[in-house]
């Protein structure tokens, strides 16, 4: 099962709520123990996100997680 267009839409909310905070990508990793460029990965669709990175993400951005997975 290919699900590139549901892991698009959650990088790109990840994308949206981190810029409306004004957070950049180096500072959310920072925030989160990750990578910039696994970050990178996530809000492209490119990489799978785990649920405990989904959660610190969540977190760092001080949403709920449902916020981030609403296809």
């Amino acid at each position: 099962m290919d699900n590139a267009k549901e892991k698009r839409a959650i990088g790109a909310q990840i994308r949206a709520e981190r810029t409306r905070c004004g957070i950049s990508q180096r500072q959310l990793a920072l925030m989160t123990g990750t990578s910039r460029s696994y970050l990178w990965k996530i809000e492209t669709g490119a990489a799978d996100v785990g649920l405990d990175v989904l959660i610190r993400i969540a977190k760092a951005l001080d949403v709920p997680v449902r916020n981030l997975i609403e296809f």
